[in-house]
């Protein structure tokens, strides 16, 4: 019989048939039949031509018949005549594929069609492959495969027959493709069949469990591991299907490993679809065993998804399976796991951090007390004992277990727990702190952005747990400043009545006159400053009783100081020191949050700084660093509230000047002052007050006064003198950066870091801040910013924002900015090496490109604006770096930092390219350029240049 090209043959052509002699047995008797006299026009004039003119996929989306109603059509042409139901079948696959079959004669419709297709490879062609209109894809294909499969395999005369196997072997062929849409379908419904011969195994026979076994082989086995991730994702979610009905299916249970192994494939969508059916099996007791087996085995894996994906989903069902498998084998989570899992609860990523937290507190929960869970947590928090992180990890476990909000079992430990560690109840002070605030809050520490996260009842939880006992934990834990810093933080974030808020802040109040620690003073004047907004009435009176008595207590003190000064009593100046430097501690602490300017305070402070600068003579008592420091902090402070009062009085018409005369007075004497201790204390530390100090002061009545409209006001701005900024600008660069700041910080232990980063950070800030004023020139940030590589871990937000407010200003002045840094730090390179050519091949040179890549990517953000400022970047680079020796044949000693400006020539644009070309040529006439080690600098940065311009020009 003739069989014209481009038929049926052409669709086997697109499956890619694999097993040639399946498919001779699928139809092979079939035409034989035909071929023995059967009459094969019959065929197109039986009642079945009706069914093959609308397929089932076109039935299913149109919903012209139910479900059911071509379910029972299609047994029905599959009883009468099976190779009709067979090509139907076929056509639903390609359909569903998107493959677009072209018409077909139904006399053409037979089985030796299909015999040929796989045996002469030469009478193959193809046809179209198109994609389908997007509502084809609206239709549950899977659910109507479901049924439709159920349908077949209940057909006892289909079962008994041939159809099965022959559908079976025809699936096997497709899911060789080439042509993905129609491998993933003929795997689909591949699986499908198992799932539905799986389920009805109670009516099979071994004809039946032999077809299973084979698409498994076939199908199931080549297919977990086929390219395509749907793929791969239907195969193991199917088998988790299987699985569920062990023992009572074809399925061993050691297919388990399979659903393990897809825990590594990489694919979100593998990995759920494993997640899942693992989850679901783990309740099912005939498996759990295995499960947990294969679970320990997995364990990193299951690890690595809850730590990596954002997946919220993903994750929960990871933490789920490890806290399980936990529970029955504790050594799931081993110490190398934990280490790992500690870590995350620090990441920017919430669900990760969370999903860290879950797996350390299933760790906790094995504690047999609330007390030891809370200490467990606690001793965690301890090995990890940054103050600056700590909010990271109380985001990170709240809302997971009772421990982070068992207030009541904390106070507890505080206050009673006899062998508590000093760290240990700073810790648990800390969480407590810093739990009740996100808890009544909501807020999450900066970077983890999610949505409230407020308790419910939390304060009512607060007044009940903590509140009774707050008095008793201020008492107990007063000489610490850091745990007092959070203890007093609670009351913060609770709600009083006027009489609990009255003796509360009666008991700050007294702590501040009765304390001698500067920094729990400044800590319990911050909590009524903050406390009196709340309440107001309550606060005012408390208030006004501790400015007067801080008043009285200096000033007695002051007279007494004085006294024993002028009577030479030198075995009472000592102890009328240290008074008065306690007295000057409370100034300090009220003066902060409260104007004590009708009190004579401000002029003796000012006097004993005038003193104490003129006359440093031990023989009339003589006032110590921290005396004059804390003098120097009293001043400023003082200062900024009459400025205050000042441009309050201006706003409403008020005459100043008078005023005005009077703060430039305290300018001078609180300058004076300042640079001297910053000179010549021998503490750093109140060098540094001091330095902050005069920084916040010098911004204060700099751009504030420089632009106002009152002429008195204009005046205030204070000039600092060229002596003042050097000792300024020395003591910064000093202080951060000079002698063996690098490795003081990079050996010191993170306890130490704690103390020591803040300090430094708070004086390279103030210098910083004075360059983008304009208090002090702005080139002046080129000698910090020289340091930008090599301190980036330390200050890179400073220094870098310091970069972005020069741009903003201008973007000129930021090039030369960064060409004086960059110079600064190559000079320091090329001094300490013996030549050029060995100081580029060093470990620093290197530092310095990676910082010049750096500075060029802040170019990068605004190329039109930044156009100008790259351009004389490079002249002004070509020009040092070609200066020099007069000597044709030697190279100029900084040719080198050509290497450096190279780093910026992706920024250049075309026409500007032909201009650097030829300044370049034109600053090296009379010189003759080799190939020795001296000249390689040049030939890279000309033949930058050169590659920058061919490409602009494409």
């Amino acid at each position: 019989m003739d069989i014209p090209d481009g038929t049926i043959m052409s669709a086997f052509e697109v499956i890619q048939t694999s097993d040639d002699q399946e498919i001779i047995e699928i139809l092979g008797s079939s035409n034989r039949d035909g071929q023995d006299g059967g009459n094969q026009g019959d065929h197109s004039n039986n009642s079945n031509d009706v069914e093959l003119e609308s397929s089932m996929l076109q039935l299913l989306r149109t919903k012209a018949k139910s479900v059911e109603e071509i379910c029972s059509e299609f047994i029905q042409l599959c009883v009468s005549d099976p190779e009709a139901g067979l090509f139907k079948f076929m056509q639903f696959v390609l359909e569903t594929s998107d493959i677009d079959t072209p018409e077909m004669q139904n006399n053409q419709v037979k089985s030796g069609i299909f015999f040929n297709a796989a045996s002469s490879q030469e009478n193959v062609h193809r046809f179209p492959v198109m994609v389908r209109s997007s509502h084809t894809f609206s239709v549950d294909v899977s659910s109507f495969l479901e049924q439709l499969l159920h349908a077949v395999i209940c057909t006892s005369v289909v079962l008994q027959s041939q159809f099965m196997r022959k559908m079976g072997n025809f699936l096997i062929v497709g899911t060789e493709s080439d042509v993905v849409p129609l491998r993933h379908t003929n795997t689909l419904i591949a699986l499908k069949m198992m799932t539905a011969l799986n389920n009805m195994i109670a009516l099979q026979n071994e004809s039946q469990r032999r077809l299973w076994a084979n698409l498994l082989k076939k199908v199931f086995l080549k297919r977990r591991l086929d390219v395509a991730a749907d793929i791969r994702s239907m195969c193991v979610a199917e088998c988790g299907v299987w699985l569920d009905n062990f023992p009572q299916g074809y399925i061993s249970n050691k297919r388990l490993i399979h659903l393990f192994e897809a825990l590594d494939d990489g694919s979100m969508k593998v990995e759920e679809a494993s997640l899942d059916a693992i989850v679901k099996l783990e309740k099912k007791t005939k498996l759990r065993e295995q499960i947990v087996q294969e679970g320990y085995k997995s364990r990193m894996a299951l690890l690595s998804i809850s730590l990596s994906t954002p997946h919220t989903k993903l994750v929960d069902k990871a933490i789920h399976l490890l806290v399980a498998f936990q529970r029955v084998m504790p050594e799931v989570i081993d110490n190398e796991m934990v280490q790992i899992i500690e870590q995350m609860a620090f990441t920017a990523n919430r669900n990760v951090a969370q999903a860290a937290a879950q797996l350390l507190h299933a760790r906790f929960m094995a504690q047999p007390t609330a007390s030891a869970r809370v200490l467990a947590m606690a001793r965690l928090f301890v090995k990890f004992f940054r103050h600056e992180q700590t909010p990271y990890l109380i985001d990170a476990f709240y809302g997971i277990g009772d421990s982070l909000l068992d207030w009541s079992t904390m106070v507890k430990i505080l206050l009673d727990q006899e062998d508590l560690t000093h760290q240990e109840a700073t810790v648990i002070i800390e969480i407590m702190a810093l739990s009740v605030r996100q808890a009544v809050t909501g807020d999450s520490p900066s970077g983890r952005i999610t949505d409230p996260l407020a308790k419910v009842g939390a304060n009512e939880l607060v007044i009940t747990s903590i509140f009774p006992s707050l008095n008793m934990l201020l008492h107990k834990y007063r000489m610490d400043p850091l745990q007092m810093k959070y203890l007093l933080d609670l009351p913060l974030h609770m709600s009083f009545s006027s009489e609990q808020v009255e003796l509360l802040l009666g008991q700050i109040k007294t702590l501040v006159l009765k304390h001698n620690n500067v920094e729990v003073m400044h800590y319990c004047t911050a909590a009524l400053h903050l406390l009196s907004q709340k309440y107001e009435k309550v606060a005012a009176p408390i208030l006004k009783e501790l400015m007067e008595r801080a008043a009285l207590i200096y000033l007695e003190t002051d007279s007494a100081w004085q006294l024993s000064v002028s009577k030479k009593q030198v075995s009472r100046i000592n102890a009328c020191n240290q008074r008065l430097l306690v007295a000057l501690r409370i100034i300090s602490a009220v003066y902060q949050y409260c104007d004590m300017s009708e009190f004579p305070v401000m002029n003796s402070v000012l006097l004993k700084l005038k003193q104490a600068v003129k006359d440093r003579d031990p023989s009339v008592g003589t006032l110590s660093d921290e005396t004059i420091s804390i003098c120097i902090e009293i001043c400023y402070v003082g200062i900024s509230w009459n400025l205050k009062r000042i441009q309050e009085a201006a706003r409403v018409g008020d005459q100043i000047d008078g005023d005005c005369l009077v703060v430039a007075e305290h300018q001078d004497i609180f300058f004076l002052a300042a640079m001297y201790i910053i000179k010549n204390s021998n503490d750093v530390n109140f060098s540094g007050d001091a330095f902050a100090s005069a920084c916040e002061l010098l911004v204060l009545f700099a751009e504030n006064m420089r632009h106002s409209k009152n002429p008195a006001l204009c005046a205030l701005e204070y000039r600092p003198s060229a002596y003042e900024l050097k000792i300024l600008e020395n003591f910064a660069i000093q202080y951060v950066f000079g002698g063996t700041a690098a490795a003081e910080l990079d050996n010191a232990v993170v306890s130490k870091l704690a103390g020591l980063v803040p300090q430094k950070r708070r004086v390279l800030s103030g210098f910083c801040k004075l360059c983008i004023s304009n208090v002090v020139p702005v080139l002046s940030a080129a000698n910090v910013l020289q340091y930008y590589e090599q301190f980036f871990s330390y200050y890179g937000d400073i220094l870098f924002s310091t970069l972005e407010h020069c741009m903003l200003i201008n973007t000129v002045d930021l090039s030369m900015v960064l060409m004086h840094s960059l110079l600064l730090l190559y000079r320091r390179i090329m001094g300490a090496f013996d030549s050029p050519v060995q100081a580029s091949d060093s470990l620093q040179f290197g530092k310095l490109i990676s910082m010049s890549k750096m500075f060029s990517h802040l170019f990068s953000f605004d190329p039109v604006k930044t156009h100008p400022a790259v351009l004389i970047l490079h002249r002004a680079g070509i020009v040092y770096a070609t200066e020099g020796t007069e000597d044709a044949w030697n190279a100029p000693e900084n040719l080198f930092y050509l290497k450096v400006v190279r780093q910026f020539v992706y920024l250049l644009q075309a026409d500007d390219i032909t201009d650097i070309l030829g300044l370049l040529d034109s600053s090296l006439i009379g010189k003759q350029p080799n190939t020795s080690p001296e000249w390689e600098a040049l030939h890279y940065y000309r033949d930058s240049l050169v590659a920058a311009h061919n490409q602009n020009r494409r």
